[in-house]
């Protein structure tokens, strides 16, 4: 039983700890603060691109253009719709969205929490 034990043991941590060793097999290409992308072509140059989609925020720090189309608030989530125009001829537009919970919904989710602790204390203060 001891033997079958080490053995399941030391068999589920080689295969856990397999993943450490193995090298990265793919990495995305990362753009240049100066030239952008430029230095890709073809396939690369596009997942480039799509790293660049993929952190506006190093976007909006850059010379681009960005465009504020529109802001709705969907339940807890706000969508903003933005345009990002690096020339005339060469822009982008996405949907950006981000969880943001209303001030009521932000009492609501503590009262949750608060009522049945608040209430399990009162119990248990008057069984002492």
């Amino acid at each position: 039983m001891r033997f079958l034990f080490i053995f399941l043991l030391s068999s589920f941590f080689t295969l856990n700890c397999a993943s450490f060793s193995k090298p990265n097999e793919h990495k995305s290409p990362a753009p240049v603060r100066e030239s952008g992308c430029a230095k890709y072509n073809g396939a690369l140059w596009f997942e480039c691109i799509e790293g660049l989609h993929a952190r506006w925020e190093k976007i909006e720090s850059s010379e681009a253009v960005v465009t504020l189309l529109s802001d709705t608030r969907e339940g807890e989530f706000i969508r903003k719709k933005k345009r990002i125009c690096w020339s005339e001829y060469f822009c982008h537009t996405y949907d950006q969205i981000t969880y943001s919970p209303s001030y009521l919904q932000r009492i609501w989710g503590t009262l949750v929490i608060a009522i049945p602790s608040l209430a399990i204390g009162v119990l248990v203060g008057l069984s002492l």
